[in-house]
């Protein structure tokens, strides 16, 4: 199996995409990217723009040539309406979507679900409903949870998480549990028993405010917990964790916790070998050395 994050915080944007290849198929997970609109009161920087058309190009090539595409929610940095990524990536494809209308909060439910799925009108060669549902081509097997919370609530809806299984090689792909601080987020990675870990982490810059402390510790507790129960020898953490510069140390128990137990903790650039470079954690100082 390879894996191969395509696009996500830690390399510039906000996103979650992912390329994984086996031997009986390929699939990018949430083919999309986007930019956060303000941070500490700034709009993206030029620099960011850039990376943007940059890693949306890589992340429409990989779906293009995929088998099978997943879109395990309906923000816009996990699905595209083609501004970014043409919609023609859709077509002859066999998709898995988050159900429209079961689940799901009212932004996604009445704007969001049903713009997209129009957009891609006909060209699917199969659109199925992701939830509770198995895929199996040949000696891989692809199966999506139920729809978990987005977050400790449902205030921004519901996620699918997946994973997907070639012999003895497991990667669960947990989507926005920003955690998983939550019992039904953490027991889908469990039961899968994965090998490789890709989870967006808690939101550690909104600790405090707009994210409990308590969620903070627990989800790190929930971590150390899979390490212990699974096969897992890789974490990625990105994603909300990588608007952080400090994600470590606000996440010191998590590291350290894989540092003991020989379980790699490390952010998508690294796990892709390149730069890590976490633009929008650097807008303030983008804006000040760049102008």
């Amino acid at each position: 199996m390879r894996v191969v994050p395509l696009a996500f915080d830690s390399m510039g944007v906000r996103s979650m995409a992912t390329l994984v290849e086996t031997a009986d198929l390929s699939l990018v997970i949430d083919p999309s990217a986007a930019l956060g609109p303000l941070r500490f009161g700034l709009p993206p920087h030029p620099l960011e723009w850039e990376r943007l058309r940059v890693l949306g190009s890589a992340v429409e090539e990989a779906a293009a040539r995929a088998d099978v595409l997943v879109v395990t929610h309906y923000h816009y940095d996990h699905h595209d309406l083609g501004t970014l990524v043409s919609l023609e990536v859709y077509r002859g494809k066999r998709v898995f979507v988050k159900h429209p209308t079961e689940k799901i909060n009212r932004s996604q439910r009445e704007v969001r679900a049903p713009m997209f799925l129009k957009a891609i009108e006909g060209l699917p060669s199969s659109l199925e409903y992701a939830e509770g549902s198995t895929l199996r081509v040949g000696g891989t097997e692809v199966e999506f949870s139920e729809a978990v919370p987005h977050g400790v609530s449902d205030r921004l809806g519901y996620v699918v998480e997946v994973s997907v299984r070639e012999g003895e090689e497991c990667l669960v792909f947990t989507s926005d549990v920003e955690g998983p601080a939550l019992r039904e987020q953490v027991e889908f990675i469990l039961n899968s028993d994965p090998t490789i870990l890709i989870v967006d982490g808690p939101p550690t810059y909104l600790a405090g405010y707009k994210y409990p402390r308590g969620a903070l510790l627990t989800s790190q507790e929930n971590l150390i917990r899979v390490m212990e129960e699974t096969r897992v020898r890789r974490i990625v953490i990105d994603h909300h964790s990588a608007r952080d510069l400090k994600w470590r140390s606000a996440l010191s128990r998590l590291v350290e916790g894989g540092r003991e137990r020989g379980v790699e903790v490390v952010l998508a650039a690294e796990a892709a070998g390149v730069p890590v470079d976490m633009l929008e954690a650097r807008r303030r100082d983008l804006y000040r050395q760049f102008r």
